[in-house]
């Protein structure tokens, strides 16, 4: 079979999706970038990226059409979008489309029943890997990827707890929970490397990770990058995931994402997960300082 080239992306303007676009592009796959008719986006992508539109509601007619002749569909709208992906994967086995990468791209295993009872939205995605691997029974042509790559190290520094601008910092218990976390370009070089190993990829949860390190690690390199002392406020785990499941329950969206947050970092360690596979892709550790440093460049 010949290596996938053809490759679409849906979501290419949002939190992750340039990043992916970059690593496609960059590893000279073709690539397609699909936006409904609605999208007010500029479709001002490097070249040689071509646009397609989409209908704005998915016809399966309409999406079949557009995907034939691609090898792989990225999705990188938000994950919660769970029935959309389910009509995109549809459309993608109808088209002839080998591999699917759903919007899977989180900071926790979704698979868990812990992760599912504090944050409804896991579910969710677990029921959509369930989905996908039922189309690819009843199809084995089609594919699918999820890939699993902890907290977006470089995407919002408060989401992790960290306050740049005020060299301050949160941890769960006395710092010492090792979490995997990834940046951005990581996480667009894993999606290629998974499209490189179609064959050892295929229908499965993968987890990767630029570096797993101690919450305390963290602080350390915003420390050594700074050359200043940051304040560090610990909050006891078991206490600060009642709290949030309470705020939740009663509709804080802050509190789910404080939720994610602590299932990230107690749960959040890649290296003893079944599916751990940085050498399965070729990928080796980034070095947190050298990473640190990178970010608070771009954040000042």
């Amino acid at each position: 079979m010949a290596p996938i080239q053809n490759v679409a992306l849906l979501g290419a303007d949002g939190n992750l999706g340039p990043a992916i676009l970059h690593a496609l592009l960059s590893a000279k796959y073709t690539l397609t970038v699909l936006k409904r008719h609605s999208s007010t986006t500029p479709d001002t992508y490097p070249s040689p990226t071509k646009t397609l539109r989409i209908p704005d509601d998915l016809d399966h007619t309409a999406l079949t059409t557009a995907l034939t002749g691609q090898d792989a569909l990225i999705v990188t709208i938000k994950g919660s979008q769970t029935e959309i992906q389910k009509e995109l994967a549809d459309a993608a086995q109808a088209a002839g489309v080998r591999r699917f990468i759903p919007a899977d791209f989180g900071s926790c295993d979704s698979s868990t029943a812990e992760a599912q009872e504090l944050v409804p939205l896991f579910k969710h995605k677990a029921q959509l890997r369930s989905y996908l691997q039922s189309l690819t029974l009843k199809h084995p042509t089609f594919t699918w990827t999820s890939l699993v790559t902890g907290h977006f190290f470089d995407w919002s520094l408060p989401f992790i707890h960290v306050n740049l601008a005020e060299r301050k910092a949160d941890v769960l218990d006395e710092g010492q929970h090792c979490c995997s976390m990834s940046t951005l370009a990581r996480i667009g070089e894993a999606t290629v490397r998974v499209l490189q190993r179609e064959e050892v990829t295929a229908n499965r949860m993968l987890f990767v990770q630029s570096f797993c390190v101690r919450q305390g690690v963290v602080v350390e390199a915003f420390e050594k990058a700074t050359e200043e002392a940051w304040g560090v406020e610990k909050f006891p785990a078991d206490e600060f995931r009642v709290r949030e499941k309470t705020k939740a329950e009663e509709g804080d969206v802050n509190a789910v994402e404080n939720l994610v947050y602590y299932l990230g970092v107690v749960d959040g360690d890649w290296t003893k997960k079944h599916g751990f596979a940085m050498d399965l892709l070729g990928l080796e550790d980034e070095d947190v300082n050298a990473v640190v440093k990178d970010v608070i460049k771009r954040f000042t």
